[in-house]
Parts: structure tokens; sequence; C-alpha cells
């Protein structure tokens, strides 16, 4: 059985991979390339040095880390998507989102998913005649409360076929209660979808022509693996860096106790926690870029500030950030930055001559020798890297706190410890350790965290049911279940039918479940009242496959 797990991460700055003996717990190799606007050129440039060390055939599955998404919505480069919204009675529709084709038709469901207005299929088509017309070629389709009833959206999918490429539909994304999240999820998955096919049919092809006979998979950002050919929605992947990140610092943190995680790279710093061996979650979902969607993702912060930041002094005071102009000075970059200083005092390899005349002028206006300079701009990192945490465990205890486990109602968190990865960790520790207060601790392999995560994560699946025994249905819209229910029907059984559903979900995209178990993170039940005597009950659940990894690191 073919036992090395291939990760790799795209970053800003640097691509990393790593080969990980999973049953011993152990990295074989570890690369590290320069990232290129061609995401799957440098994926592959790691692949091809990793495949120098370990065979083809060893290789049991390539899972990739990517920022195609992320940097799709920060650059404006989505493709124009057409939007169609049920929106229903009483609502504005025009806060849903931004996008100029946005078009709002009749036609609506009520919360327990009772038609109460049809939808008019001659405006339908002439909305996609108008949106064709402009040249769009996908399209997200969302209605308000499609989870419970998806009769009105699949119609308009199915009309909408006749028009497109492809077609999203919202209830097929989440089964979640919330519309503009929805609305937001749907739109980003069609605007996405070409650039995400694109490049997994590329990947996929590169990878075979490499020998590799192992699946692909990729990443998403509540840190669990899904197959690339099954992950329908690309904004899933968006934030997967972040996520690479904490799953690389569970698989090398063997503390229960509450840990801080700074990854440090050459343009951002992410933040994040790890409360009882489990990172936070995003309780409504992740922000990517100007949409707020129903994406389930960790709980991460990031900051402006790495080891490629431009370096300034103005008006008496150094500035870190939070701009990257390119590489640092000493290999070859426009301005000063932290890596320089790094490289000047001997803790980070570079050209310390490129190093030296980049800091030479700062040091000039400071009154001050290049190497109390380089000393300084290290301090103003670590104080600003450690400003942004603590603003960040104030917001946490300023809202409820959810981890992958549990909700932990009231707790307050005090970290007592740091983890610090990426390259510029261990050469900032010291000055981190001085402002945070705690112990920092850098573990081995730090360089190449985020590609250890991505090797060792582990699967995951979610599914929201809803059942409403007084109309006699049921809803796993995930599972795309929606049947006839009895009277009687428990929130017991109700249960069973997510667990069965959740490993059916598995076996459609080739996985065994075996090693994981499904659990019931959110549930409530309560009685339908008509008439003054109970007619049936309302339960709703929500079963998944948390984020796990499938070993430790040494």
């Amino acid at each position: 059985m073919n036992r090395l797990y291939v990760g790799i991460d795209v970053g800003g700055t640097h691509t990393d991979g790593v080969a990980v003996d999973i049953d011993a717990g152990r990295i074989v190799h570890k690369v590290k390339v320069p990232t290129t606007p061609d995401l799957g050129e440098c994926s592959m440039a790691a692949l091809e040095d990793i495949l120098e060390t370990v065979s083809a055939e060893s290789v049991g599955r390539v899972l990739l880390s990517t920022t195609l998404a992320t940097n799709a919505v920060a650059t404006g480069l989505l493709e124009p998507a057409g939007l169609i919204i049920l929106p229903g009675p009483g609502m504005n529709p025009s806060f849903l989102t931004s996008t100029p084709d946005r078009h709002a038709a009749g036609g609506a469901v009520d919360h327990r998913g009772r038609e109460i207005a049809p939808i008019d299929e001659e405006e339908i088509i002439r909305i996609c005649e108008s949106l064709s017309f402009k040249g769009i070629s996908v399209v997200a389709v969302a209605g308000k409360f499609a989870g419970r009833n998806p009769t009105q959206e699949l119609k308009v999918g199915e009309l909408a076929e006749r028009y497109f490429d492809h077609v999203s539909l919202g209830h097929r994304l989440s089964g979640a209660l919330n519309f503009p999240r929805r609305v937001a999820t749907a739109f980003l998955a069609a605007s996405l979808w070409r650039r995400q096919k694109g490049f997994i049919e590329a990947i996929s092809e590169s990878v075979r022509k490499r020998g590799i006979t192992a699946p692909l998979f990729l990443l998403r950002a509540d840190g669990g693996a899904g197959l690339a050919s099954m992950v329908d929605n690309a904004a899933q992947t968006a934030l997967s860096g972040p996520a690479a990140s904490i799953m690389g610092a569970l698989a090398m943190n063997g503390h229960e106790e509450e840990t801080i995680t700074l990854d440090v790279g050459g343009t951002t710093t992410d933040i994040s926690l790890i409360l009882r061996g489990a990172p936070l979650l995003e309780p409504h979902g992740a922000t990517i870029g100007e949409y707020k969607t129903q994406i389930r993702s960790l709980f991460n912060r990031s900051v402006a500030i790495g080891g490629d930041s431009e370096v300034i002094f103005a008006s008496g005071k150094l500035l870190i950030g939070p701009m990257r102009r390119g590489p640092a000075a000493s290999y070859g970059g426009p301005v000063p930055t932290p890596t320089d200083a790094m490289v000047l005092l001997g803790r980070a390899a570079g050209d310390e001559t490129l190093a030296e005349n980049a800091l030479r002028p700062i040091a000039r206006e400071m009154e001050v020798t290049t190497e109390t300079c380089a000393m300084r701009i290290l301090e103003e990192t670590g104080k600003e890297i450690a400003e942004a945490v603590r603003d960040f465990v104030s917001e946490v205890n300023r809202r409820p706190v959810y981890t992958i486990y549990e909700l932990l109602e009231g707790h307050k968190v005090n970290p007592k410890r740091a983890l610090l990865v990426g390259g510029p960790g261990r050469a900032l520790a010291p000055y981190l350790e001085a402002r945070l207060k705690v112990p920092v601790h850098v573990p081995p392999h730090y360089d190449v965290a985020n590609a250890i995560g991505a090797a060792v994560a582990g699967v995951t699946f979610e599914v929201n049911a809803a059942a409403d025994t007084a109309r006699g249905v049921l809803s796993i819209p995930e599972a795309g279940i929606y049947r006839k229910i009895s009277r009687g029907y428990t929130i017991g059984e109700m249960e069973t039918e997510c667990e069965n559903a959740l490993r059916q979900l598995a076996e459609d995209s080739g996985i065994k479940l075996e090693a994981f178990t499904p659990e019931a993170v959110e549930r409530e039940s309560f009685n339908i009242i008509e008439d003054y005597q109970r007619a049936g009950s309302i339960h709703r659940l929500r079963v998944q496959v948390r984020p796990s990894i499938l070993c430790k690191v040494e």
C-alpha cells in the first residue's frame, strides 16, 4: 500500500512541498521553490523536486493547498456571472450582492418549505436570454429557504442549463440557513467554476504524466481534504493557506493547552488559536474579500506583515509593511525588509552585502550601525505581530467560541504558549517571546508547516438536515435527499439518516470513512402548534466528519 502522502502549499512568496510517511509520522523529503504567477507551474516544480527523492509508485495521495480562489477574488479576476435569486416577499434583494447582472424573479417558499408563490417560467427564460445576450456563460441560482424545498431552484436551474456552460445552485452548496451568505456562496461558485475546472484538469494531467496514479485532493478552508474532481465549489479552497498552517500546527503540536499559532510568511502573518487540542471555527462561514459566504472555515486572522514587508523610517519611527514590493533586497529585491535584517545578523540565508546596502540608508537616518538597525527592525516586527495577537485574542473573547469539537460557552481565552512556523519563524522567535510574555516554540520543519498540514489533513464532510413532521417532509440538501416521512419521525432517526448520507457522499468521492466518525454538532427540536394543539415537530441537525490530521509528525 502506498503510504507516502505529498502535500504542496502555494504561498505568496514560496511554494513548499513535503512527502510524509503517514505510518511513521516522518518527513521523507521537503522542498521549497519560488511561487510564480502560474500556480500549476510552481506546484509541479515542487512535485518534481519531491520525485527526485521518492518514487511515483510510493505516492498514495497528492494534496494541494492553492491560492487560486483567493487570488481571483483579491485581484478582481472573477468571471462575470449572472445571478438569479428568488428572494420571496418582504426582502429588498439589492443588498445581497453588488453584481450588475443580478435579477430577482418571482417565486417563493416559506421557512417550512411550502410554496407560497410559483415561479414564472417565461420570466426565467427572459432573464436567461438577457444574460446570455450580454455574453455571460455561467450563472448562480439561489432561492430563500431552498434548502427546505429545492423544487423552484431546480426548475430555474433546468431552464438555465439551456443557455449557460455552468449553473450553480445554492441549495447544493449549503443546507444551512442565511440567505445572503448562500447567495454570495453560489455567486462565487459560478464565477470561479471555469478557472477551477481548468486548473484541476491541468494539474491532474501533469500529475499523471509524472507517473503518479494516486488521487489528487484539494485542501478546503475548514482544513479538510476534498477529492479534486468532487470539489464543485472552488470558493471552498479559498483561505486554504491559513487552514494548512493550522493543520500543520496540529500535526506538530503535542500540547492540549491553549496555544496561539503564528505562521509568518513573506507577505502576511496568519494568527489562529488551538483550544483543547482543536482549532476554532468561523461560526457563520468564511469571508472572502467582500463576500460573506456559508463556506465552512477555520477561524484565523491575517495581518499585512511578513519577512518581505517593506521597511521605512519616517517621522522618527520604523514602519514595517503593509506593502510587499517584491523579494528581500538580499535576494535582489528593491527595498529593505525584515528578511534583510535577518540576513545581516546571520539568522537567515541571503546575500549579506546586498542586505547591508539596503539597510544602510535607514541606519544612517536612525544614527545607528547597520547591525543595531537590523536588531531594531526585528524588534519592531515582533512588537507589531504581538499587538496583532492581542487584538486577535480580544476579538475571540468578545464572541462565542466554537471549536471543531464544541461550543465553549463563556470561555475566556488566555494562551499559555505560542507555536511559530513559517520561513522567518526561528529568527523572530526571541523577539516575539519578549513581547508575548509566553514561551514561543519553533518546531522542526517549521519552514514547511503548511505543506505538512496539507499532507496529513483528513477528509471532511458536512450535512444540514431539516424535518417537518407536520408536513411529513425531510430535506438533506448536501446529499440531495428530499423525501416524505411519518409524523412520528424522530431526531434520532434523522441523525442515523444523516450519518448514512455522509458515508454515501464519501463513497461517491472514492473515500472510505471507517477511520472517521460522523457526529452531530448542532441539534434542535421543537413542537409545531396549530389550533392550540400539537401538529408535529421541527427537527434540525448538522452532522459532520470534523477536520482532523491523519498522523502526528515527529
